[in-house]
């Protein structure tokens, strides 16, 4: 008995149980993507005659009870119970944040405030934000990359060259000091918070430079009458003008001169001149490659040599013939800054071998056979008894004609003291 007059005097206590409005008046704050839907929920007790307005954060009346006053079609009423007054906004925009009011003014005004936040994907703004670049090397550099979003985005830079991606600063303003060619590139910003997807957004920075010249074969050599081709490999940015001098003359593309520029890439260009027939004098000495753009000129040399061929011939008391092959080097005049031709050989001599001596052979201890001299060697003629000194492949023959005019005189002197 105790427990129900308790029960029934707090029930008599509740909310709207004496027949008084009864409204959740505790403020929110509600959070919508931009694009999306959102339920604004107000629940009033005891209603009774009273209405329920809704108003917009302009303080415009949307809803006079269950009649729409606006006339934004996005916005309608959602009834699910008796105490139920929701405020239903589709696709809704960033122009929809704010305060929005559930409110009852008679005969007590009860007032519930939802904060709408409208959460917007970051956007980048083009015009507060840097453009692509073309700076000079050595110099400070600064971009600025700004962005509109809620929340308010944060800025992430990377720097992408080639497929290798390096992650930089963060905040609106990249600076770069003393910048060099190598920071050639894509500079990225992205912004981005809660809401996806984020925003990007790209500055090619172009570092322009003077240009320079590398010669990997800086000396050649050919025959007259024969091709040839030059070649000078050059680095430059912007893109520099080409061309070959010779003789403080331009080369220009003849009959005989074919100047080819082949491009690697952006920076990098091999210059080809290609000489149809070298011939002297003008055909042979030094070529100079020269590139240039606004911010200074190259120059490297190739210096082209003649191969020239002779043959002499001796007629006695050998025949002997001698090839010389002698590549001319030129020269550069300090002074005129033109070509002489000093000449630098490298002979190489070659001598046919002497034909094969012949020995005679002695077939009898009284006959000597004498062979004809077929070497260089000159016969030695000594006063006594006839005989001959022959070449050295000669002298088994010499000496056994030597034994026999020995053995004649002994014979003589003996006979004389005999007879005598």
């Amino acid at each position: 008995m105790f427990r129900g007059i308790i029960l029934i005097t707090w029930l008599c206590f509740l909310p709207g149980t004496r027949g008084e409005i009864w409204m959740d008046t505790t403020p929110i704050k509600q959070l919508v993507k931009a694009g999306g839907s959102t339920t604004l929920a107000c629940t009033v007790e005891n209603l009774g005659s009273s209405q329920v307005m809704w108003f917009g954060p302009q303080m415009n009346v949307l809803f006079l009870g269950e009649t729409p006053v606006t006339s934004d079609i996005r916005f309608s009423l959602k009834r699910p119970y008796s105490n139920s007054w929701y405020l239903v906004i589709r696709n809704v925009k960033i122009g929809d944040s704010g305060v929005y009011k559930c409110e009852v003014r008679y005969p007590v005004t009860l007032t519930k405030n939802i904060t709408l936040q409208v959460q917007v994907a970051p956007r980048i703004l083009p015009t507060l934000s840097s453009g692509d670049k073309q700076v000079q090397e050595g110099t400070d550099v600064n971009i600025t990359c700004h962005a509109t979003g809620f929340p308010e985005p944060k800025i992430m830079w990377h720097f992408i060259r080639g497929n290798t991606e390096t992650q930089l600063d963060t905040g609106p303003q990249l600076s770069i000091s003393n910048i060099s060619r190598e920071q050639t590139g894509i500079y990225r910003c992205t912004a981005y918070n809660t809401v996806t997807p984020s925003a990007t957004h790209d500055i090619r920075m172009d570092v322009e430079y003077a240009p320079t010249i590398t010669v990997k074969t800086p000396e050649l050599s050919q025959k007259s009458g024969r091709s040839a081709v030059l070649e000078c490999s050059v680095v430059g940015f912007p893109k520099p003008e080409y061309y070959w001098r010779k003789d403080d003359k331009r080369l220009v593309r003849d009959w005989n001169y074919n100047p080819q520029n082949l491009q690697q890439n952006s920076t990098t260009t091999v210059m080809n001149l290609v000489i149809k027939q070298a011939e002297p004098p003008s055909g042979f000495g030094i070529y100079y490659c020269v590139a240039e753009n606004k911010y200074g000129e190259a120059t490297g040399n190739v210096t082209l040599h003649e191969i020239t061929t002779t043959t002499t011939t001796t007629a006695s008391p050998t025949t002997t013939s001698t090839t010389t092959e002698s590549t001319t080097s030129p020269s550069t005049d300090p002074t005129t800054g033109t070509s002489t031709s000093p000449t630098q050989s490298s002979s190489t001599k070659k001598s046919p071998p002497s034909p094969p001596l012949t020995q005679s052979t002695t077939k009898s201890p009284s006959t000597t056979t004498t062979p004809p001299i077929t070497s260089s060697y000159k016969p030695l003629v000594t006063s006594g008894p006839p005989y001959e000194v022959n070449s050295p492949g000669d002298q088994g023959n010499s000496s056994a004609g030597v034994i026999f005019s020995c053995r004649t005189i002994i014979i003589l002197v003996g006979t004389f003291f005999l007879f005598f």
